[in-house]
């Protein structure tokens, strides 16, 4: 098959993040910011949990690190959903008048019934609730105490793997981890353009010819890896976001069997795992990162034993040895190091459409591509499957 023949939506979100950075940025930093910058809650917030479901879940991973380095005086945990609202008790949360409680939640969608339990467990604990997602009106902009709303284009066929949704999110979250900065005095709110140029530049500095190799290397890759059942994508701290977000690209697109796990963790269980050679091996590889030298080791280990691995990285020194696949990324604007996340999860994004494409794979299950034809006889076209959005809601405090 001819790769002019297996666009995918997957890949055309992907080309659209350049073109579309501008809309969310000005958004981020301009009505939603000084909407930040004039609430009470957000100023005098001392502790900030971070919550979602699927890729939200990934935003908050990617981000995270974000928000504690500008929030010094902040206390930034990422929980899972049902974490939060089923298991951390009112008394565990430590809430008072001098310890202020923000739950940010992200939601693309707003309608999943842990996101609306989680914005409603936050009312009971006395914590001050805001919704970061893609829409303005739905269940969950109904129960949060402040919704932001990242505007992303429409791209058809909406019930593809979201990706637009993603990078929205994570800008979003960029712009509140300035807003603690300006607060706390570790950013100067004047830089507000300093940083808004260093995000322009780093997600437009992959349109053209940079893209246009990724694609290219993707193809190549997906065309090795096409027949592949498993898969495994490791990152370490934010790295562990994107690697998450590339693992639930796979899942999503084409079923497959996926696991995620950081450098060291996966030399201690996963390394273990038999026919190495059938598993599909993504390395997020940051040479910024404290435990690059961890990750090296792990790109050894992980070759020696005769994996496939594709290594996505910021370094283009060439360290990674001549076996295997290596997509350097363009680096970021000096002192913008922990922009990565914003767009190193392109070439798996892309990998996972062409891959569904090539082994002739339904996204979600539910449709075949090119034509997306539905699927009529097959459990997963049946929305009543999903309890994403008919869960029942509990509130335990």
């Amino acid at each position: 098959m001819e790769k002019r023949d297996c666009n995918n939506p997957v890949r055309s979100q992907v080309f659209n993040l350049p073109d579309m950075v501008d809309g969310p940025l000005e958004e981020c930093f301009g009505s939603c910011l000084k909407d930040m910058m004039e609430t009470e809650e957000i100023i005098n917030a001392r502790r900030i949990i971070l919550t979602g479901t699927g890729d939200s879940y990934a935003a908050a991973i990617a981000i995270a690190p974000v928000i504690a380095r500008y929030g010094e005086k902040v206390d930034v945990q990422v929980m899972r959903t049902i974490e939060f609202t089923r298991f951390l008790l009112k008394e565990e949360a430590y809430i008072d008048d001098t310890n202020k409680m923000l739950v940010v939640v992200i939601s693309a969608g707003g309608s999943t019934s842990r996101v609306i339990e989680a914005l409603e467990k936050a009312d009971k604990i006395g914590a001050y609730s805001v919704l970061i997602t893609g829409k303005a009106e739905s269940p969950a902009a109904r129960v949060a105490k402040k919704v932001y709303v990242m505007k992303t284009p429409p791209l058809p066929p909406s019930d593809t793997p979201g990706l637009c949704s993603y990078f929205a999110s994570e800008l979003g979250l960029i712009a509140l981890a300035f807003c603690i900065g300006c607060i706390q005095g570790t950013i100067k709110k004047s830089s507000s353009g300093v940083l808004k140029t260093a995000i322009r530049e780093y997600v437009k500095s992959f349109e053209g010819e940079v893209l246009n190799r990724i694609d290219e290397q993707m193809f190549r890759i997906a065309e090795k890896w096409k027949n592949f059942e498993r898969f495994e994508f490791i990152g370490d701290e934010a790295e562990y976001g994107s690697a998450f977000f590339g693992g639930a690209k796979f899942l999503e697109c084409n079923g497959c069997n996926v696991s995620v796990d950081d450098a060291e963790d996966w030399c201690h269980v996963n390394y273990f795992l038999r026919e190495p050679e059938t598993i599909g091996t993504v390395i997020m590889a940051d040479k910024n990162a404290p435990s690059f030298s961890r990750i090296m080791e792990t790109i050894d280990s992980a070759t020696y034993i005769g994996r496939p691995v594709l290594i996505v990285t910021n370094n283009a020194d060439n360290v990674f040895g001549n076996n295997n696949e290596i997509c350097i990324l363009p680096d970021t604007p000096e002192g913008f190091e922990w922009l990565m996340p914003l767009m190193d999860f392109v070439p798996a994004a892309i990998l996972a459409g062409y891959i569904t494409v090539l082994s002739g794979e339904p996204f979600f299950r539910r449709f075949r591509l090119p034509e997306y034809t539905p699927i009529t006889d097959t459990p997963f076209a049946n929305r009543e499957c999903f309890t994403f959005s008919n869960s029942r809601i509990e509130i335990y405090v």
